[in-house]
């Protein structure tokens, strides 16, 4: 009976030793065999501007549109798309994100659905209160394949502004391609933009992360605000 009981302890200890490796080890352990597929991630940043009907407005790269006027106070919602299958890396603080720019207005407010974080940025890159910023990222640790991260910004056109102008900008790392870095000197992961960057001039790495973070390409359009 003793023996039997014996086994039994020991065929649940051996179950419950192999659900934690997996549960904890086997992402880590499953690492080690990631091998570069040249599929890269697809980000696509779409913004739905809320016109001062109650409408709202979808934009897509530099709209060549005439878009809705915008009331003073109004609602941004900024959309990541990963329209691919290719996933981003894990458990990194910048795998995915947005970056908006306000030129005659301010974010008074967020509300984040899927993004982990939000930053305030200032032109020399040193980071601030998201809240009273004209310049602010959306961030996210990991992006599935053809899954979407989404913010709800609540913004305040300037006072003595008439036109508000907004830029913006994707990115996506891939998990598991890599591309050599020449300022840092050394390999990478991979980072899928949008609008792309030039593949020759200016390979979509993190060369310009940091201080020099205004230096990639962003798309421009903008709204007109009702007096």
């Amino acid at each position: 009976m003793r023996l039997r009981l014996g086994k039994f302890i020991l065929l649940a200890m051996t179950i419950l030793m192999l659900y934690i490796l997996l549960v904890n080890g086997f992402p880590v352990f499953m690492k080690f065999f990631k091998r570069p597929d040249g599929i890269h991630p697809n980000p696509v940043v779409e913004l739905q501007i809320e016109c001062a009907d109650g409408s709202y407005m979808i934009v897509r790269g530099n709209s060549s549109r005439t878009p809705c006027m915008v009331k003073r106070v109004f609602q941004l919602i900024v959309i990541l798309l990963n329209n691919s299958s290719e996933p981003s890396v894990r458990d990194v603080e910048t795998a995915s994100g947005a970056l908006i720019i306000l030129n005659g207005g301010r974010i008074t407010g967020y509300e984040l659905e899927g993004f982990n974080s939000i930053i305030g940025v200032t032109e020399e890159g040193e980071l601030v209160n998201p809240i009273g910023s004209r310049i602010i990222e959306v961030l996210s640790r990991h992006i599935d394949g053809w899954a979407k991260k989404m913010v709800k910004l609540n913004v305040t056109v300037n006072e003595d502004t008439s036109i508000i102008q907004i830029r913006f900008r994707g990115w996506i790392i891939d998990e598991d391609d890599e591309v050599w870095n020449p300022v840092d000197k050394n390999k990478e992961h991979y980072y899928a933009r949008d609008p792309p960057e030039d593949p020759v001039e200016n390979p979509p790495d993190s060369r310009w992360s940091g201080r020099d973070f205004l230096r990639y390409k962003t798309y421009t359009f903008q709204v007109q605000v009702i007096r």
